[in-house]
Formats: C-alpha cells, sequence, structure tokens
C-alpha cells in the first residue's frame, strides 16, 4: 500500500462532558474539514458504546484524565480506567499504568498552559507523546515548544502532536482541526494511526490544507533515527509556504537555518548533517497590528497576566524532530 499523510484531530470533546456537539453531529464536522481520523476525548469518561463505523474517516476511542495536578489523553481503548477518582501524582502513575497495561497510549496535554497545566512532576518519560501544540496558537504554545526543544537537548525522543482540544465554535470560529496532526502512516486503522503517532511519525499544522512541513532523511522522516556519516542530509520540504512567512531549521545549537519567502508555493532545501543530534522545523509568521489588537483584547479577558504581552512571531506549521547518531 505504502505510507501516506492522514490529517486528524487527536482531542476532540462530546456532549459526553463539556463539549457542544454529539458524537454523530462532531463526526459530521469532522468529515466536512476532510479530516482523515478522529480521537474522542471526553473527560474521564470511557466510550458507553461503540464508535460506529463511518465511511470516510476513522474513530479512536480516547478519553482525557483531567485532574487539577494536570490532564493526559488515553488513546485506542474502549475502557481506560475501571474507576478515574485520582488525587495525587502517585495515584495518577497507577491509572497511567492500568491503561498502559490494556493497550492504550499516553499523551501529555497542554502542559505549560497557564489556565490549566501539568502541575505535577514534569517527567516526560511516562508518556509516549506529548501535546506540544493545543487550540489555535497562542503564546503558551510557543513556551511549550520551546520546553519541548529542551527535552529533545537533554536527549528525550518523545514524539508530538497538536490537539485542537474542541469542544464548541463560537459565532463564525471553525475550531475543529486548529490545529491538525499529519500522520505518516500504513494504512488507516486506529492501529496503524497510533502506531505511526508512537513512532514519531507527525508534523503540525493550522489545518488542513495549510502550510505543512516534512523533513526527510532518504528513507527516512521524522521521529526515525538515522546512522550519521559523512553525506548525512536533511531535506526539508515545505507545501504551500506563505509569503512573508519563515521557514526556520533547529539543531540541538539551535537556529541552523532561516528562508522568508517571497512568493507563495512550495519550498525545499538540503542540509547537511555533521553531527549527532537532532533536527526539527517550523514555519513562523509576525502577526500584523490588527491581530496582536484583537489578540490582546481576547487575552487579556481569559489570562489578564499575558495582556499586553510582547508577542514573538506566532508558529503556523512545525515538525516533530528526526535524529542522527
Amino acid at each position: 500500500m505504502g505510507r501516506k499523510w492522514l490529517a486528524g484531530v487527536t482531542h476532540a470533546h462530546t456532549v459526553a462532558s463539556d463539549g457542544g456537539l454529539t458524537l454523530e453531529e462532531l463526526i459530521e464536522k469532522a468529515k466536512k474539514n476532510k479530516l482523515d481520523f478522529l480521537i474522542i476525548t471526553d473527560h474521564n469518561v470511557n466510550c458507553k458504546e461503540d464508535l460506529p463505523e463511518s465511511a470516510g474517516i476513522t474513530l479512536i476511542y480516547g478519553t482525557e484524565m483531567t485532574y487539577k495536578g494536570g490532564h493526559a489523553n488515553v488513546w485506542g481503548v474502549k475502557e481506560a480506567v475501571d474507576d478515574f477518582t485520582c488525587d495525587t501524582y502517585e495515584q495518577w502513575l497507577e491509572k497511567k499504568n492500568e491503561a498502559k497495561k490494556r493497550g492504550a497510549v499516553i499523551c501529555m496535554n497542554h502542559p505549560l498552559c497557564t489556565l490549566c497545566p501539568w502541575r505535577w512532576e514534569k517527567d516526560i518519560s511516562q508518556f509516549d507523546v506529548l501535546e506540544v501544540w493545543n487550540a489555535p496558537m497562542h503564546y503558551d504554545n510557543l513556551v511549550c515548544t520551546d520546553w519541548w526543544d529542551k527535552q529533545l537537548r537533554e536527549g528525550h525522543k518523545t514524539p508530538v502532536v497538536g490537539g485542537s482540544d474542541y469542544h464548541r465554535d463560537y459565532r463564525v470560529t471553525n475550531l475543529l482541526a486548529n490545529p491538525v496532526t499529519y500522520v505518516l502512516s500504513e494504512g488507516n486503522t486506529p492501529e496503524d494511526i497510533l502506531g505511526s503517532i508512537m513512532a514519531g511519525h507527525t508534523t503540525i499544522s493550522s489545518g488542513v490544507g495549510k502550510t505543512m512541513i516534512e523533513l526527510r532523511s532518504g528513507e527516512y522522516v521524522m521521529g526515525d533515527t538515522v546512522k550519521l556519516s559523512e553525506n548525512s542530509e536533511i531535506e526539508v520540504i515545505v507545501k504551500k509556504l506563505k509569503k512573508g512567512h519563515s521557514l526556520v531549521v533547529y539543531n540541538q545549537t539551535g537556529e541552523i537555518y532561516r528562508h522568508t519567502a517571497k512568493k507563495t508555493g512550495n519550498f525545499s532545501v538540503k542540509l547537511p548533517v555533521k553531527s549527532p543530534g537532532f533536527f526539527r522545523a517550523e514555519v513562523r509568521h509576525t502577526l500584523s497590528p490588527i491581530f496582536k489588537f484583537g489578540y490582546n483584547i481576547y487575552i487579556g479577558k481569559r489570562i489578564p497576566e499575558q495582556k499586553n504581552i510582547d508577542l514573538p512571531a506566532f508558529i503556523s506549521a512545525m515538525t516533530g524532530a528526526i535524529f542522527f547518531e
């Protein structure tokens, strides 16, 4: 069959917890957004019934374990745990291990969110995946990206996803697929998709059909570990790079390459790899004064301490990391 990119949402809620849509309505919305897969992650509740077979989209069981100490998505099993009661980190580890024994994949959600961060020990080794981008791009996601970069420098290889954390839309918004996680997968079964996420074959975009980045080294992609040779190189491939937006490539030393597009279109570049370590890439764009004005009004109501903060360039697409050793 060969591998192909599948677009999906890894974090979404229904009326079974605090979402605004029924499961059936959410599925139809996912189809309209041209998603290939959707993971249902209601708060502290196992799926009450079998997910329906829905032509054209892969549905995956999940739940969001939601506690004062932090939130974590549990994917791939209909019944994550028997009892969601949990008050301490030690109890959470027991719940997490129970879900793992049942075959679940565990994702650390929005760990540096100002409103609901991961307050317990931030031991990334306890997780299979990190949600590095939660909801439409905002300042907390930039902070989380920097933290993930630090984890990479310390030797962690944790895969990353973006989760829209969808609950409902407001007026004219369409928030379900912002962001969307692309997964390079051999097939479209839940096992195929979750296996590819676990392998780190992921890249994140602000929406289906928008700017998307791939990293390749021969047959290897994000998540893979490549044997370093004197001829090693990576190819960075960007689809729909917008005029004025900048592709930025990083390794363990920091930023190593930047290209600002003079026109909208596809772009690629090959870069030599001289030493062991990781590579990752982002597309960033400077915010317009109008956007900053609206953003500060919104954020000032939700997070007053961030009102009128000096906003850096925002991310519109980002990859997982590829490794050389």
